[in-house]
């Protein structure tokens, strides 16, 4: 999985989400995604719902990547997870982070999945300091 063209769909995805354009971000989903969801009406929906957790991202800086597998219907999949911090509409930079995974497949490079991410005790990894 070429890394530059991973992290520029994510870059991309987190850019349509501050837009707030989630019609553009689902352009970008894994098919399998979107049917799982029931279609991309119901996935736009979903997406909305999620930023009633930690409120929709203002901005995004990338602070953090991992690489492995996910497991989706071709098989095995390579994976790459970028993490963003940023203002949201609910929290100051810091509180909330979000997570965008990116798989290769059979129909190319797709994100396969996004979610919030919320500190609600401990402390911060070194990285999203």
């Amino acid at each position: 999985m070429d890394h530059a063209t991973a992290q520029k769909l994510s870059d991309s995805y987190m850019s349509d989400l501050v837009a707030d354009r989630v019609d553009l971000a689902l352009d970008k989903m894994a098919p399998q995604f979107l049917q799982a969801a029931g279609g991309k009406t119901k996935a736009e929906s979903g997406i909305r719902e999620l930023f009633n957790y930690c409120g929709r991202p203002l901005e995004s800086e990338l602070r953090h990547e991992e690489t492995g597998f996910i497991a989706g219907a071709d098989g095995r999949l390579p994976m790459r997870a970028f993490v963003y911090a940023g203002k949201t509409t609910q929290h100051p930079k810091g509180v909330c982070f979000f997570a965008v995974r990116v798989v290769l497949g059979g129909d190319g490079m797709k994100v396969a999945s996004f979610g919030p991410l919320k500190l609600l005790s401990g402390e911060l990894p070194e990285w999203a300091r």
